[in-house]
């Protein structure tokens, strides 16, 4: 899902899209590449924003969400969504070398556990003016993809009740606990 265009400054961390693609709709763009290497998979393509009113009937449809939103409300949104109606999804976040992954399921930590509510606007940098190191989107997403093979084989373990932070310029990663809070909508 997606309804935004392809940008220039998309293709060094957005690796279906081509230099050709500049102007096109992302989610076109995603479907032509995807179903040229995988001419067998189902791609429902939704080229219009997530809302409050249409979210719980997309999202009920699947069995596991992966959240890379670049703003606080669609990532809100998402996972009020997937708390109320019992869907597990993926919490993926980066920005310049940094990034964070969490895995939500019913009766462990949310989102909103987490974050509480979205930061004051203009008080966190943006995508734009902080920029991505392209290959620190992958490892986020590599994890994330990792999480919902996780969850839907049952192998593993997934990081619930966790937040895992990775900073590439040191290639540290950390895992701090995080529990429910009492007063959120999960709990």
């Amino acid at each position: 899902m997606d309804y935004d265009r392809v940008d220039i400054t998309n293709l060094q961390r957005q690796i279906l899209h081509r230099t050709a693609d500049v102007g096109r709709s992302k989610v076109e763009s995603a479907t032509e590449k995807l179903t040229a290497l995988y001419p067998g998979i189902e791609i429902i393509p939704y080229n219009y924003k997530l809302t409050p009113e249409n979210a719980p009937s997309i999202l009920r449809a699947y069995d596991f969400v992966i959240e890379c939103c670049d703003n606080y409300d669609a990532k809100f949104l998402i996972n009020d969504c997937c708390v109320q109606q019992g869907i597990p999804f993926s919490h993926g976040a980066v920005l310049s070398m940094q990034g964070e992954i969490t895995t939500y399921t019913p009766g462990h930590a949310c989102y909103r556990c987490i974050f509480g509510q979205a930061p004051p606007a203009g008080s966190m940098p943006t995508s734009a003016e902080a920029g991505i190191l392209g290959s620190v989107a992958g490892i986020a997403g590599s994890i994330q993809a990792t999480e919902a093979i996780k969850y839907i084989t049952g192998a593993g373990t997934l990081l619930t009740n966790q937040l895992l932070i990775f900073d590439a310029r040191t290639m540290q990663f950390t895992r701090l606990a995080v529990s429910r809070n009492g007063t959120c909508s999960c709990g």
